[in-house]
Formats: C-alpha cells, structure tokens, sequence
C-alpha cells in the first residue's frame, strides 16, 4: 500500500507561500540596503529551491550520491556568481583608489 503524503505535500505548500509573502514582505521594509534586500532575497528562494528539491522532487528519501549529482551542479552556478561579485567589487574598488 503506497503512502499518503498528502499531509507532507500541504504542509511544504504553506512553507513555500509564507515564504513567498515574505519575499514580497521584505521588498517593502522601509530603509533596507540594497545589498541586505538581496541577500535576504536569495536566502529565501534558495530555502524555497530546497523544499521543492527535496519534498517535490523526492529527495529526501534518495541516497546521497543522487543528492550530490543535483546539489553539485546547483553549486557551479553559485561559485561563478561568488567569483564575478568578487572580480567586479575589486574592480570598484580599484578604480575607486
């Protein structure tokens, strides 16, 4: 007899809108940098990326070695943003001195 994840299902969609009004929520936090929206921006669509990840797509009940051929090239993307944030700050920088 197969489970009923239903419930599971349900309580994972409420996550994911609370954290989508809160995504919405923080766009309009009065004084917030542009640097601290962003950040709290990317946290909570990463949060988001996770639960689908691993509700929704079955990852969580899967071997680590699956886990890792969806979390490896998820974090190439992340690496390559990482390096240009890098390179262009000290280029701002450097331009700047």
């Amino acid at each position: 007899m197969a489970h009923d994840h239903r419930k599971l299902y349900w309580q994972i969609f409420v996550m994911l809108f609370v954290l989508t009004v809160l995504e919405v929520g923080v766009v309009y936090i009065p004084g917030i940098t542009k640097g601290l929206l962003i950040s709290a921006l990317v946290l909570l669509a990463l949060v988001k990326a996770a639960l689908v990840g691993l509700f929704y797509m079955h990852l969580s009940s899967e071997t680590t070695e699956l886990k890792l051929t969806v979390a490896i090239p998820m974090m190439i993307p992340m690496f390559y943003a990482l390096v240009l944030i890098v390179e262009a700050s000290w280029r701002l920088l450097r331009n700047v001195a």
